[in-house]
């Protein structure tokens, strides 16, 4: 009788101890919680004006050749950001005229014109990003949106100029669309130039723009991590429900092989001394584009460098949620973000 009383009375106590151990998790848990990600921020009372896209290929694409002036004159307020005084010169004239009746222009604008005949879809995304954005930078005026035909400019998809996005539609025609191949991107490029992926390049541009205001040069191997590290994270608080592989442009294996060997990555740039070279061929083989890290294996995913930046600076945003998006992208010292993160893949 005396054992089951002493039994009972351990029971008793370890219950209790289970209690406290589960209320314990629990109240750590609800922390967590708390310190969510700025891309989870609440937006509910950011209103905006719906995001309109003003389309200068469709204007430009049905006027008549060879009545170039009068059919663009009542235009020319609208799009004057294209148009300027040269449409008044015959140089700009010509200039006009060779490009809109150029047979594979046409062809492009053709192509076009079948997968983006609206861009309703996209204005939608665009106004939910920038309700984010508002949120974000509440202060900066939001720029107006401007679409055109390319030629196919794969450098600069998208362009900011004076608060002004100029998005070339045409390089957003899917990724197997035939005159990219034609002109000679390459393959690991050509994943970029998908119609979901038009935000992306967007935010990807407006995130680029806010770096460059900042004045913030880069220099050594982190600094490029950051830089990088920074723009990622930026679309991440602008477009939070867009898949991770869609931001970087990864395939589902090479998002699975970053993040299985990102330890890997990370120890090679120590064990190399890395981190503080400023040698450009180095930087440019774990930030440049290509089909994969050249320093590790054909097998890797591409730019690792970028990758790991990325992860450093979500680290360090989620150890330190009182720093705003803003100061986040003012910040200039990368071995701030990179202690301050204690980043350990």
């Amino acid at each position: 009788m005396t054992n089951l009383i002493v039994l009972s009375r351990k029971i008793n106590q370890l219950s209790g101890i289970f209690l406290l151990s589960l209320v314990l998790t629990l109240l750590i848990t609800a922390n967590s919680c708390k310190r969510s990600p700025h891309w989870q921020a609440d937006i509910s009372r950011v209103n905006i004006e719906p995001v309109e896209i003003k389309r200068y290929e469709q204007v430009l694409f049905n006027i008549n050749p060879h009545n170039i002036v009068e059919e663009v004159e009542p235009h020319m307020e609208e799009f004057s950001l294209f148009l300027g005084d040269a449409i008044y010169t015959e140089m700009g004239q010509i200039q006009l005229y060779d490009y809109i009746t150029d047979d594979f222009i046409q062809e492009v604008w053709e192509d076009t014109r079948e997968v983006w005949e609206k861009v309703s879809a996209l204005e939608g995304e665009l106004t939910q990003g920038f309700r984010y954005f508002r949120y974000h930078y509440p202060q900066r005026p939001l720029p107006v949106f401007y679409s055109y035909i390319s030629g196919l400019d794969f450098d600069y998809p998208v362009k900011y100029f004076e608060n002004n996005i100029i998005i070339g539609l045409d390089m957003f025609l899917g990724k197997d669309y035939l005159n990219y191949e034609r002109i000679g991107i390459p393959a690991f490029k050509r994943n970029r130039f998908v119609p979901q992926g038009a935000s992306v390049e967007v935010m990807r541009t407006m995130a680029e723009e806010m770096l460059r205001q900042s004045g913030i040069t880069p220099e050594t191997f982190l600094d490029y991590m950051m830089h990088e590290g920074k723009i990622l994270y930026f679309i991440d608080c602008m477009l939070p429900d867009y898949s991770d592989t869609l931001k970087i442009t990864y395939s589902k294996e090479q998002m699975e092989w970053a993040s299985r060997n990102q330890g890997y990555a990370w120890t090679f740039y120590l064990d190399n001394e890395m981190l503080y070279s400023t040698d450009r061929q180095l930087i440019q083989k774990f930030f440049g584009s290509g089909p994969f890290t050249a320093p590790f294996s054909r097998g890797s995913a591409p730019q690792m460098g970028v990758f790991n930046g990325w992860m450093v600076v979500r680290e360090y945003m989620r150890r330190n949620p009182e720093v705003s998006l803003e100061e986040l992208m003012r910040t200039s010292d990368s071995r701030l973000i990179l202690n301050q993160a204690r980043y350990r893949p």
